[in-house]
């Protein structure tokens, strides 16, 4: 049992180092048959490690932007081990032969780690960078525009203070319904407890904002006729641009589904599917999105993805 989670591992790696790579490759690295490969290959998706056959003559692969690190350091681990280079001449006559190179294979590994997520991080604000963000100027206001929308998201309600045109309400409770961008800003629409109304909030003027956990339902109400009756908005501005990149045979599932939730647009040369859902079905969607699991990821808007960033840190956390 040993000897063959010791081989699934070195098959990851070796995918990993070498998108592409033959089953006939893989058996010859790691001293094993083809057929014995391809039972490994069963067993790790059957683990969900996305690894995939790219088609005969193509070997495997992963999907999207899958890797495996042999390390998870904190950043006070990687800071000791990095201090071993200053000190590893003193202790060099005790150290076995061939330390130095699996230490520096060690650090190179860490430092692509970082330099992996960072890019990552950038690429969620640049390249991923969505139509919203680039649109309506939401950069100063994205870290509480987050936990506002997953309360949307959620149905959960949020305690805020506000204060707008120097009146200052400290304390406010809202049940969240949507988030709407509007002349440059984002606006959030919701019951207000305290005013025991439907009202709407610059959220740019928000501050303190707290998830509570309490949960709510909406009450019967007209996102058109409130926005057309305030802003004169008409019902096609209250549209999300949804941009989400599939797997192969999720795009396949796609093509085959149900036509209410069809892409406006596809791109099959980079896996990408394109819809426009209203404001109302957006929790709706995101849903259907997950049940993907790792063989979808939304790209834009980029606060979406943040969304379901933090939803997946909530749940790692449970495990740590």
């Amino acid at each position: 049992m040993t000897d063959r989670l010791i081989r699934l591992m070195r098959v990851i790696t070796l995918v990993q180092a070498k998108p592409g790579i033959l089953a006939r490759e893989l058996a010859e690295r790691c001293g094993t048959s083809e057929r014995t490969i391809y039972r490994d290959m069963d067993a790790l998706s059957a683990m969900h490690i996305p690894i995939t056959h790219m088609g005969h003559g193509k070997g495997y692969a992963f999907i999207g932007n899958f890797a495996l690190y042999p390390l998870d350091w904190s950043s006070k681990e990687a800071a000791a081990f990095s201090q071993l280079r200053v000190n590893i001449d003193k202790i060099k006559p005790w150290l076995p032969e061939g330390f130095e190179s699996a230490y520096e294979k060690l650090m190179a590994a860490e430092y692509k780690y970082r330099a992996d997520r960072e890019e990552n991080m950038e690429s969620a604000k640049t390249e991923a960078g969505s139509f919203w963000l680039e649109r309506y100027d939401a950069g100063t206001e994205q870290p509480h525009l987050i936990h506002i929308l997953n309360a949307v998201l959620k149905q959960k309600s949020i305690r805020v203070d506000y204060c707008d045109n120097s009146q200052e309400e400290n304390g406010l409770e809202i049940d969240p319904y949507y988030l709407v961008p509007l002349d440059n800003r984002f606006h959030l629409i919701g019951y207000c407890h305290s005013f025991k109304g439907i009202r709407s909030f610059h959220t740019h003027d928000l501050t303190n904002v707290k998830l509570l956990d309490r949960a709510f339902s909406k009450e019967p109400f007209n996102l058109q006729a409130f926005t057309k009756q305030k802003w004169s908005v008409e019902e096609d501005s209250l549209r999300v641009e949804f941009k989400v990149r599939f797997s192969d045979s999720a795009l396949e599932e796609i093509k085959r589904g149900k036509p209410e939730i069809a892409p406006v647009k596809m791109k099959p040369q980079g896996k990408y599917a394109c819809f426009e859902v209203s404001l109302e079905r957006d929790r709706e969607f995101i849903e259907w999105v997950a049940n993907f699991k790792e063989e979808a990821e939304i790209i834009e808007p980029s606060h979406y993805r943040e969304v379901f960033r933090y939803r997946i840190e909530k749940w790692l956390s449970l495990y740590k």
